[in-house]
């Protein structure tokens, strides 16, 4: 998007609305997709990285080298701490090409079959019980569909399963707990259908703690709710993430929690100052448990523009294990890369404050701005871009990882 077009959210959202209406007046929908065969669609085929590899970076290795990291890339059994937002066919294809072994899978939002080009969403919609159950059962869907080459990852030996299968793993997260509605025992029954990860907050607070966008002077790190929450989610194998929340609501998390816990995706405020970014106090916090601090890809995140490269992202990896060790560091994409801008901003937390905060999106996917992270294909990069760096094999594993699996058996199984 150039300057002279941008819009305000309620601009978008207006425009958007107005497209909607005016579909069913059309013999044929503009923009519409014909199905694919698992009865959802295939993303926006206008989006390059829908299908297209990810750039594979220049990090200047020698031949020796490349050769090294081809080898242990193949070895590694690679986590995404959010893999993606909302299902696409060809996200198989680009994990197996990264060598991808399993991810939390973000489902829940509001519908993840219906992440089409003309979709707009209500805001209502987003984080509800019933959009989280639709998308679970469509998730097993997928999973019978693409059993060949897919299997959802329910603990850690599933993970270890997926290795030795070459099949790509899904396991079930969410990014929000308002779909409890108070009620502490839904955690027992989202178990028993298969979620596996829970973020408690997404960028606005809610019943159980302080969202990152919440204004400093009002945040807090658990209501009492959230702390039977939290001690819920220990007693019953869900793991706690606090990916969106306040430094606040993650130390006092980590801190109620008899478990570890992780940040599956942030920035770091010593780095880029930004929303959804946290503390080096809070990160140190969650590793000091046992937790993992997984840095996430989103370019004004980790560089503060729309455009970066893989350096970038190394850089912030390199910082973060500064701050949490080596045992506390992972990494956590948040590729979304199927939905629109303008999909996005149909999230009742995502007003122009907050957009403001994050960034200008003259690049959209955001992840198209990062040269080298494209899409999940890029991970043999981080593996590259590390060895040029200096870390040992060891540490690379934990990484790329070794650091999530360790924590997955510790809470989940």
């Amino acid at each position: 998007m150039s300057n002279k077009n941008k819009f305000s959210r309620r601009e978008m959202m207006a425009m958007a609305a107005q497209s909607a209406a005016a579909l069913p007046l059309l013999g044929t929908p503009v923009l519409a997709r014909e199905l694919d065969e698992y009865g959802g669609f295939s993303g926006n085929k206008n989006f390059k990285y829908i299908s297209a590899p990810a750039t594979v970076y220049d990090f200047g290795l020698t031949p020796e080298q490349e050769d090294h990291a081809k080898e242990l890339h193949e070895s590694l059994i690679i986590f995404d701490g959010l893999s993606e937002c909302t299902f696409y066919p060809e996200f198989i294809a680009n994990m197996k090409r990264g060598g991808g072994t399993s991810g939390n899978f973000s489902i829940g939002i509001s519908d993840m079959l219906r992440w089409t080009p003309d979709t707009v969403f209500k805001p209502q919609e987003w984080w509800s019980w019933e959009a989280l159950n639709r998308d679970l059962d469509a998730l097993y869907r997928m999973m019978h569909l693409f059993r060949d080459d897919a299997m959802m990852t329910l603990n850690h030996a599933d993970i270890l399963e997926a290795k030795k299968t070459g099949k790509v793993g899904f396991m079930p997260g969410t990014q929000n707990t308002k779909f409890l509605d108070d009620a502490v025992n839904r955690l027992d029954e989202m178990h028993r259908k298969g979620l596996r990860i829970i973020q408690i907050t997404y960028n606005a607070t809610n019943a159980v703690g302080a969202g990152s966008a919440e204004a400093p002077e009002n945040r807090f790190g658990l209501s009492r709710l959230g702390h039977m929450v939290v001690e819920r989610m220990n007693e019953v194998g869900l793991l706690v993430d606090t990916g969106h929340s306040s430094p606040e609501t993650q130390m006092r998390a980590a801190e109620v929690s008899t478990k570890p816990i992780v940040i599956s995706h942030a920035g770091m405020l010593s780095k880029v100052n930004q929303t959804r970014a946290t503390t080096d106090e809070a990160i140190r916090a969650v590793a000091d448990k046992g937790g993992v601090m997984g840095v996430i890809s989103t370019p004004t995140a980790i560089a503060g523009s729309d455009k970066c490269t893989v350096e970038d992202m190394l850089d912030n990896v390199d910082h973060a294990v500064n701050i949490a060790g080596i045992d506390g560091v992972g990494f956590g994409s948040d590729f979304i890369i199927p939905a629109t801008f303008e999909q996005i901003l149909s999230a009742p937390e995502w007003d122009e404050e907050v957009v403001a905060n994050i960034g200008e999106f003259e690049v959209w996917p955001w992840s198209d701005g990062h040269v080298g992270w494209e899409n999940n294909s890029a991970y043999p990069n981080m593996t590259r871009g590390l060895i040029q760096r200096g870390y040992s094999d060891e540490d690379i594993a934990k990484i790329m990882g070794g650091n999530f699996l360790r924590v997955i058996k510790d809470t989940i199984g």
